[in-house]
């Protein structure tokens, strides 16, 4: 029995031995139709979760910003705006392509904004991107959604978008505030209540209490000629991850400007017609006050300015697998039940 013994161990010994020099093997399962889909992780996109959020301005400020209840389904936020270097990127696919109207847009380096882009041609472009990565557009130049929207001025409707593509698309006013706020309830802007250059890129005249530091232009990107805009990026994220939703350029938005209203609202789209398009977030030569999350402004659709640019967004889309990440920390930070004000440090 010794002997019996002794060989049994020395074979499970070897077993061992030899199961510890090779990797253990894992096994890639494909899903079953039991699984339940989970949102896939999008690169340089911060995931917006479903749910409702107060839209409006908290503190009695704007006039034409009345506080109320908006409930906006899930989307993917573009993290930074879009850059020099991608619009160029885009458009020289475009011009190739159908596009042959595409405006070059001006930016001061390849990372900085693209500015000086009307809203006809951010729709575009978005159209531009989602064909050149082999997506569904999102806008047509029909109510059939048949005719892809890729040259000329049009003024687009409700029914001429095609909402649940997998294309780019302008974000909404109220998916732009939702997520601007980064998870904040009730705050003058993404991080808290006040603002320095420590913050963002915009203009200081000091002439609000809430504002501090330095005076003027942001001291560091007025070299050079203007526009005195800043890499894409160049601040601290709000909650959520997106960068420079306060200041460097004004966004672009969906939604003809016109009067909020006071009942709660589910995915609201704006307006039917205007004569203008909304603007958000403010510019590196815009004042203290336009930087606010509840700001609103607006522009003629085919007007640019130097200190005009955009940010897209794209439906969420699906995949199922049992192991798959909802959140990337990278990509959707959690909101913050504790506002931490970089706008309250005033070194700048």
């Amino acid at each position: 029995m010794n002997t019996l013994s002794s060989l049994l161990s020395l074979v499970m010994l070897a077993v061992t031995a030899a199961g510890a020099e090779r990797p253990a093997v894992t096994m890639s399962v494909e899903p079953t139709s039991t699984e339940a889909p989970q949102v896939s992780v999008l690169p340089g996109f911060a995931l917006i979760v479903a749910g409702e959020f107060l839209m409006g301005d908290a503190f009695g400020e704007m006039k034409d910003a009345p506080q109320h209840k908006v409930t906006v389904s899930a989307f993917y936020m573009q993290k930074k705006e879009v850059s020099k270097a991608e619009w160029d990127d885009v458009r020289e696919w475009g011009l190739k392509h159908g596009y042959t109207d595409l405006a070059e847009g001006n930016g001061k380096a390849a990372t900085h904004p693209v500015n000086s882009v009307t809203w006809y041609a951010a729709v575009k472009w978005c159209n531009a991107r989602s064909e050149k990565e082999g997506l569904v557009p999102c806008y047509y130049t029909d109510s059939v959604q048949r005719d892809v929207y890729r040259k000329g001025n049009t003024n687009l409707a409700d029914t001429m978008v095609k909402w649940s593509a997998t294309g780019y698309r302008l974000p909404t006013e109220a998916e732009w505030e939702k997520a601007a706020r980064g998870g904040l309830i009730g705050k003058r802007f993404p991080w808290g209540n006040t603002i320095s250059h420590r913050a963002a890129n915009f203009y200081n005249g000091g002439n609000e209490a809430y504002c501090i530091g330095t005076l003027g232009y942001h001291p560091a990107y007025t070299a050079g000629d203007e526009p005195y805009t800043s890499p894409v990026g160049s601040f601290p994220a709000n909650g959520y991850g997106l960068f420079d939703v306060a200041g460097n350029v004004g966004e672009w938005c969906w939604d003809w400007k016109g009067t909020y209203p006071t009942e709660a609202e589910t995915d609201s789209r704006g307006e039917d017609s205007g004569l203008s398009r909304v603007l958000r977030g403010g510019g590196w030569m815009a004042g203290i006050a336009d930087c606010r999350v509840a700001f609103r402004s607006g522009n003629f659709p085919a007007e640019s300015d130097s200190d005009l640019g955009f940010r897209v967004t794209r439906c969420p889309f699906t995949r199922m697998s049992k192991n798959a990440e909802l959140h990337d920390p990278d990509l959707n930070n959690p909101p913050r039940t504790e506002p931490n004000e970089p706008g309250g440090l005033s070194s700048l």
